[in-house]
Formats: structure tokens, sequence, C-alpha cells
């Protein structure tokens, strides 16, 4: 148990550097067909698993219990409709896309126990980490736009723009994941936030993802008004050569990136893309596949002929809805169990946290709708989760001694 805090740690950077076609590269069969069904599972699951094993085995359902405290029973829930789905869909497909539901939803549930085990200092470096590798990402996903060339080969459809992957795969996947916890770890690097943020804008254009970035904008803007107004209204109770030095950052980083912006070409894709064209036509179009079920499909999943005739109704063969491609594989019986799966801990996380936590989750739930990430083996709950919980439980400790001390003045009082 002594050296249990290493998983996560390593669960987490493979879950953002070896990303499916990174894996591939490296002559895993993760994505492509054929190959050992234990390839499909990706390294941070077996990790998370074997974690949660030692901590079941050693500390029991009382110990990890105490450890969540008042997020145990949300966990619980998640947790048991995360097993019955699994079981449905073994049940009704077989081991096909048995992967796809321990990589995207079951690790993800079970490395916050993990967490719970965290010291203080550790959950801070993990958060740093996270900061610092989603940096990186960014980083590489704008000098692959800039270069028109991407680290990792990939297997999808080429786009009439260039658009960068970086390590996390598809360019909406990246997308997703990036706006979802930039905000919970915009802090945690020797950046200013301001910095870190322009970095992700920029990350974002080379993404491509329209829907991303307005709700990004939106997400800031949003989180920093108040502290904003603070500094207006208050000022600001630091050190002036500190403020100074971060504005001349700040200055230079703003010039930098508006070079970027224009000279790169990097908001092309974007810039003229802001209408209705084939890309959001297809996010619209996959409502006409609701009608073309039956009852019995609503129920237990599109039929195979139905399921192989997606093209010929919306012209494309992906569901760019992830809540449709949920009922069309396992019905309502298994949609509604796995969407608790997902926003039950995230509801837990909104109604106990800050305006920042909650802006992350709403960020998540809009963004994510707009396609088809969570019908995919993708490390976003993961990472989620994790910055939720950890940013939660630092936030809580650094509160209490304040909120003692306003005790303990009380009571002399």
């Amino acid at each position: 148990m002594s050296k249990i805090y290493l998983l996560p740690f390593v669960a987490i950077t493979s879950a953002i550097l070896l990303g499916g076609y990174m894996l591939e590269d490296l002559g895993v069969p993760y994505v492509s067909q054929g190959g050992s069904p234990l390839f499909k599972i990706h390294l941070y699951s077996y990790l998370v698993l074997m974690g949660f094993g030692l901590v079941f085995l050693f500390d029991g359902v009382k110990g990890i219990s105490q450890r969540l405290g008042s997020y145990y029973r949300f966990w619980l829930i998640a947790l048991a409709c995360n097993v019955f789905v699994i079981l449905y869909g073994f049940a009704i497909h077989g081991s096909s896309g048995m992967a796809y539901l321990v990589n995207t939803f079951l690790a993800p549930v079970l490395i916050v126990p993990l967490l719970a085990y965290l010291s203080d200092n550790q959950k801070s470096f993990l958060l740093k980490l996270i900061a610092y590798l989603i940096l990186l990402n960014s980083l590489v996903a704008v000098m692959e736009y800039m270069l028109h060339f991407r680290l990792v080969k990939v297997e999808f459809q080429e786009f009439s723009f260039f658009r960068s992957t970086a390590f996390l795969t598809h360019p909406l996947n990246n997308a997703l994941i990036t706006v979802s916890i930039a905000l919970l770890i915009a802090n945690k690097t020797k950046l200013p936030s301001f910095v870190y943020m322009l970095i992700v804008a920029l990350a974002l254009f080379a993404f491509g993802g329209r829907a991303a970035l307005a709700i990004f904008i939106c997400a800031v803007s949003v989180s920093f008004a108040p502290m904003l107004w603070k500094a207006i209204t208050q000022g600001i109770p630091d050190n002036k050569q500190k403020i100074a030095l971060f504005m001349l950052i700040g200055y230079f980083a703003f010039w930098a990136g508006a070079y970027l912006l224009v000279e790169s070409g990097i908001t092309e894709r974007i810039a003229s893309k802001l209408y209705i064209d084939g890309s959001a036509s297809a996010r619209l179009n996959v409502f006409y596949l609701i009608d073309q079920l039956s009852l019995r499909e609503w129920l237990m999943g599109a039929s195979h002929r139905l399921m192989e005739s997606i093209e010929l109704y919306i012209g494309i063969n992906v569901i760019e809805n992830y809540l449709i491609g949920w009922i069309f594989t396992f019905g309502l019986v298994g949609t509604i169990p796995l969407f608790l799966v997902v926003y039950v801990p995230l509801t837990y996380f909104a109604m106990t946290g800050n305006l920042i936590e909650r802006m992350s989750v709403f960020s998540f739930a809009v963004i994510s709708i707009t396609n088809n990430s969570l019908t995919t083996k993708t490390p976003i709950l993961l990472l989620l989760f994790t910055c939720l919980y950890l940013s939660k439980s630092l936030r809580e400790k650094l509160s209490a001694p304040q909120n003692s001390q306003l005790n303990s003045g009380y009571s002399h009082a």
C-alpha cells in the first residue's frame, strides 16, 4: 500500500501521452481490427483496476467509504450502473465493445478511491503533472499546425483543413479534454494563468473545434469575471514586482499569440466555417435516425440492418451524438445507466464545487453533446473526474484551517 500512489501517476501520464494512434505506431493493435482483446484495454485501465483491487483487498468497503466521505453514495451508484451496463453489453454484444466500457467509464469511476489515498502534496503534484501534460499536448498541437505535420500517424478521413491531433488522437477529442479541464489546472504551472489560457486557445484553433472554442471563451469569461471585479474594486494584495513581471510576460504573450493567430493561418478552419456546413449538418441530421427506431430498438438497441444503413440516412457512417450513439448500441436499457455513470459524479462535483469547478462540468456537458467522443475509447472522464476530485479535496483542505480559526475566534468572543 505504501507505493500505491504511483499507480494513478503512471495511469494519468499514459492516458495523455499514449493515445490510441500512438499505441498503433508502437505496434499495439489498440484501435485497429484484430489482435488480442487484452490489447484493446489501455494501460491506464489495467493500472487503475490493479490499484483498486489492492485498496479493496487491504481496506475493504468500509475503508473506501470513509475515505470518500459524502461522495461515497454517488460513487456507489455510478459503480453499480457501470457494472450493470458491462454485464448487459456482454449479454447482447458479447465481448465486443467491452474494452470501450472499461476504458471510458469503469477506470474513471475506480480511480477516485485511489486518489482518496493520496496525501495533499501528492494530490497537488498530480494536478501539476496533468497541467504540464496538457500544456505539452497544446504546444504540440500548435507546432503540428504550423508545420502541417502530425506527430502521430492517424487513420481517420482527412479534413478539408489541416487539424492537429497531438497525443490525444482525434482533434475533437483533444478539444473536449482540453476545454473540460483547462480551468481546473490553469494556475498549476509556473506560467501565469493568462498565458496558459492563451496557449490553450491557440491549441483549440489548431484542433478546429468551433463549439469547444466558443464554450471555452464563455467559461473563461464567467469564471474570471468575479476575480477581475475584485481586483478592480479592492486591488491585488501581492508583491508589486511580481505583478509587474506577470504583466510583462502577459504583454509579450499577447502579442506573440496575436502574431500566431494572424500569420500562421491557424484560424482559417474556424473562421471559414462560421455557418452550418456539412460537419454541423451531420450533428443535426443525426436526429433523423431516431424516427427509424422501432419500440424494441428503442429499448434494446438498433438492429444490425439499421446500423448498416446509417450512412444512407445521414450521409456519413458515424453518429455525431453520443446519446443517440448509446441508444443505437445499447437501447434505453443501457443508455440510462450509462448516463448515470457520467452525470451522477458530475452532479456531485457541481453541487459541492466552486464556480470554476461548475463551469468545468458545464463545459464538458455542452461540448460533449456536439461530437461522438463518448462513444469511443477516451480518457476524458478519467482526467475530468481526477481534476474535479483533486481540486475539491485540496480546496476543502485549504479552507479547513480558516474555518477552525473563525470558530476559535467566535468561541473566545
